[in-house]
């Protein structure tokens, strides 16, 4: 299995524990930097959401309970500490600059410099 970074998060968290559990609830902005090789991706692109799917890369990768109600799985959880870190945040995109690969986004829960690996749609 081969996953590489698209891009970077920048928020005002230095640790995913000092963020919001879900960036919904919560209006913290933050900054997304493509790396130019998928900038093209951008194009067309004219919503007020977006779903960041992004790597929490300092997570601990040992948890299969939840500290806080250790009745419950990680696997039943949002949590970023799990096997494989893989997160996903729905976002109100603020402002979107294509030409430069940077959107500013509300709703962030990652910690700062998380790398992102993917943007999507949202559902709705």
């Amino acid at each position: 299995m081969e996953c590489d970074p698209i891009g970077t998060v920048h928020t005002p968290f230095e640790t995913t524990s000092e963020a919001p559990r879900q960036g919904i609830h919560d209006d913290a902005a933050g900054v997304l930097d493509l790396d130019p090789a998928y900038r093209e991706g951008l194009r067309g692109f004219d919503g007020d959401r977006i779903v960041v799917v992004w790597w929490a890369d300092r997570a601990d990768r040992s948890v299969l309970a939840l500290d806080r109600d250790p009745d419950r799985g990680v696997f039943t959880s949002r949590s970023p500490a799990r096997p494989n870190p893989v997160c996903v945040t729905a976002c109100s995109v603020a402002s979107v600059d294509t030409a430069a690969g940077r959107l500013r986004l509300r709703g962030v829960d990652m910690a700062d410099g998380s790398p992102v690996i993917d943007l999507k749609a949202p559902l709705d």
